[in-house]
């Protein structure tokens, strides 16, 4: 039995013949299969061709052997066929598709353990009569890389080089693709831009036309995009020490994706009015925004993916606006002034303020209410504020996300976020009662909330109901250091009903988070403010000027008809009758002031036996050294 060439396996029971005595022509099929795998595991990425049997009447008459020998002689012309199919040029009389800006890589594997010359002397021979010249050669890795802008020569290179060979047999296999060289800016590059762009510069109108810059004939040797940083950087710096009255510039078509090269443009090109950017790939507005301080009346966007983010054109038109406020003509069209109007007010927000108040009758006594409140609430005593909470209140206390829980190591107990609550104790950490209340806050750890960064919102008031929400900054102090402290932000919601001639919490809500970047920055400059002066003309401790010392701007601060600030009025809180509350009072201002228990009582009466703001006063005097030593007498 003959074997089939190429194929070294046995054939014992593949090749039988049947009993008829004929050719099994699976067999052949099957050892046609392999030599197809075996070629494709050496070429995988060819294009795969399976053979098929070919549907031919046979003639019985034949004998085993003659059948065999001609279905081998027609696998090898089959074979012979498909392989010299598989090494026909595909793509037409040329394989590389045209580039849009004109230039071609032609790489050569290997090629950079011999000389430029051998090579270029071998690929000349393969493209002969033809002659091309290489540009910006350079070698990468185990590769040599150069550059032809001639389409036509880019294909023959592809085509015909494959054949070159250098005198030891080295195939050059050139590959040939759509590719761009880098530009390399120096001073006879700058020289080329300079001219070309005195061609193209229209002194009647002050325009530069830069359109497809990289396509212009006089750079046809030199690769000039400006979508590159450096080219763009180069051309900005020729415009600007030529030009700088420049007031049109046309960038259409230059394939520009980024336009953080024109930072400051506005000290550069001050005069700059019309700008044209069509057919570039700007992915989205903010790019514009190194423009927008420039005086621009006409802008040209078409053919951008910025313009496919908007479905609607109005709301496209209405962003270009708010970059663009004096903009006359987008993208070749007048716009409408009303329309330009309507679109202006509908994309500004309302002017931002530092405090809300929807009622002017309840402004003081929020005011009073604070001031009172968190100056307790930093002190040493925060049992103080249980007459501050209703019989009934509720307090729900909250943090941000679990990573910033684990920086609030101090206050997580308390934290009822229900998506950081694991173990489901949300219910539980609910207090009620004004007794759970304060004991809740009396474990927190020793604090100083910073006034002047206060901001208030009162959204509700009325005789029977005030709703507000304070929010701000506060000193953490775990070792009761005033110079070591963490920097916390807060925000507190308030429901305050009325009882016994003052008022009461009746619900309070507290969301506690770390202070941002911005935040502490904001903090650091407003101590670095000068503090207004106070009057202290006033006899008696009440004399000091309460109102707290910083920007009227950042806390609600009441403004009489002077447009001064008014000064802090002390709370209107119901009398101390009790002697023995008084004693005890006393004894307590005393322990924490250090003072006598004359002068302790002192302060305590001139301020209607108000201890936090008669802690309040103590600290200002103490700090103005205001206090004889007597009152620490004992």
């Amino acid at each position: 039995m003959p074997k089939i060439a190429g194929s070294n396996k046995s054939r014992n029971q593949d090749q039988e013949i049947d009993g008829a005595g004929r050719f099994n022509c699976d067999t052949v099929l099957k050892e046609l299969n392999g030599i197809e795998n075996q070629f494709h595991r050496k070429n995988g990425s060819k294009r795969r061709v399976r053979f098929k049997f070919c549907q031919k009447k046979r003639n019985p008459s034949n004998s085993g052997d003659s059948v065999a020998s001609g279905s081998t002689s027609w696998v090898k012309e089959r074979y012979k066929q498909w392989s010299a199919d598989l090494h026909k040029p595909k793509g037409g009389p040329f394989s590389v598709s045209p580039s849009p800006y004109g230039w071609y890589q032609i790489k050569i594997f290997n090629g950079h353990i011999y000389e430029k010359s051998a090579l270029m002397v071998a690929l000349l021979d393969a493209v002969s009569p033809d002659k091309f010249e290489p540009h910006y050669w350079r070698v990468k890795q185990d590769c040599v890389i150069f550059f032809t802008n001639d389409f036509e020569m880019a294909g023959r290179i592809q085509l015909q080089g494959k054949s070159a060979q250098l005198p030891n047999g080295f195939c050059l296999m050139p590959r040939v693709s759509k590719g761009i060289p880098l530009a390399v800016i120096d001073d006879d590059l700058k020289q080329k831009m300079k001219n070309v762009m005195a061609k193209r510069y229209n002194v009647q109108s002050k325009a530069l036309d830069l359109s497809r810059f990289y396509a212009d004939p006089d750079l046809k040797l030199t690769f000039c995009p400006l979508f590159q940083d450096d080219v763009m950087k180069a051309a900005l710096d020729i415009i600007c020490e030529n030009v700088p009255d420049l007031m049109a510039l046309n960038l259409n078509e230059n394939n520009l994706s980024t336009m953080e090269t024109f930072v400051s443009v506005e000290t550069r090109l001050p005069h700059l009015q019309v700008l044209y950017l069509e057919d570039n790939q700007l992915p989205n507005l903010s790019q514009l925004w190194v423009f927008h301080k420039l005086p621009i009346v006409e802008l040209v966007l078409r053919q951008n993916p910025c313009r496919f983010r908007y479905k609607e054109y109005r709301h496209f038109v209405s962003h270009v606006l708010e970059k663009f406020p004096k903009l006359q003509k987008l993208n070749g069209e007048i716009l409408n002034s009303q329309v330009v109007l309507n679109m202006r007010k509908e994309g500004l927000l309302p002017t931002a303020k530092a405090s809300f108040i929807c009622d002017k009758a309840g402004e003081e006594v929020v005011r009073q209410f604070i001031d009172q409140y968190f100056s307790i609430f930093d002190s040493e005593n925060r049992q103080l504020l249980l007459d501050a909470y209703n019989e009934d209140a509720m307090l729900s206390i909250s943090m941000p996300s679990v990573k910033q829980v684990d920086q609030l190591k101090s206050l997580r107990k308390f934290n009822r976020n229900l998506i950081t609550d694991l173990n489901n104790n949300h219910a539980k950490l609910l207090k009620s009662g004004r007794l759970a209340c304060v004991a809740t806050l009396n474990e927190f750890p020793r604090t100083s909330h910073e006034k002047h960064t206060f901001t208030v919102d009162l959204t509700l008031c009325n005789a029977q109901l005030m709703v507000f929400t304070v929010t701000g900054l506060f000193k953490e102090m775990p070792h009761d250091d005033q110079q070591s402290y963490i920097l916390r932000h807060f925000t507190r919601t308030f429901v305050v009903v009325p009882k016994n001639g003052g008022f009461c919490i009746r619900n309070e809500t507290i969301f506690i988070s770390n202070a941002s970047q911005d935040q502490i920055g904001t903090y650091k400059r407003s101590l670095l403010q000068p503090i207004p002066a106070t009057d202290n003309s006033s006899d008696g401790m009440l004399g000091v000027d309460e109102t707290p010392t910083s920007s009227s701007s950042n806390h609600l601060n009441p403004v009489g008809n002077n447009g001064g600030a008014v000064k802090a009025v002390a709370p209107k809180i119901p009398a101390v009758n009790d002697d023995a509350a008084k004693m005890q009072m006393v004894r307590a201002f005393s322990a924490q002031s250090q003072m006598n228990s004359e002068w302790s009582h002192k302060c305590l009466e001139e301020t209607n036996w108000d201890f936090s703001h008669a802690t309040f006063v103590f600290d200002t005097l103490v700090k103005l050294q205001q206090i004889p030593a007597e009152a620490f007498v004992k």
